[in-house]
């Protein structure tokens, strides 16, 4: 397979994700992508979504994001639970196998803090057009 097969595949996934997560305001990251053979001779490109939320977002990508892949024998994403310990999502472009994956310790959503003081749901806001005042019926005479 072709080098600039294997580069315009990583360019592709690294554009897809990096947009995606800008997008979205997501922390997850894929800093570190390495090349290896499937066992069907054709180039893996693999990289661990790592960061704040990287279940979640991988889960978002999944099926969230469309990837546009017009080549004859290209294949759409797919989870591969088949590697112990890890959940892979997995596509092929333009012949080279492409996987995003995560350790499966990894939690779905990063943890939040609840915020200090009174919830803002036991009170009113503001901005409401009605109030808490009684209700005062007029009469006629």
């Amino acid at each position: 397979m072709p080098d600039s097969s294997v580069t315009a595949a990583r360019l592709q996934a690294v554009n897809a994700w990096t947009r995606f997560t800008t997008d979205r305001n997501l922390q997850a990251r894929t800093p570190d992508w390495r090349t290896s053979l499937a066992p069907d001779g054709r180039p893996v490109l693999s990289a661990e979504v790592a960061g704040p939320g990287a279940a979640h977002a991988l889960r978002l990508f999944a099926d969230l994001h469309y990837l546009p892949l017009p080549e004859s024998g290209d294949l759409r994403p797919f989870w591969d639970v088949d590697v112990p310990g890890r959940t892979v999502l997995v596509w092929r472009s333009g012949g080279v196998w492409v996987e995003l994956w995560h350790p499966d310790t990894v939690t779905g959503l990063p943890a939040v803090r609840p915020a200090r003081g009174r919830s803002l749901l036991s009170r009113a806001s503001a901005r409401l057009p009605y109030t808490r005042r009684p209700i005062v019926k007029e009469t006629t005479r």
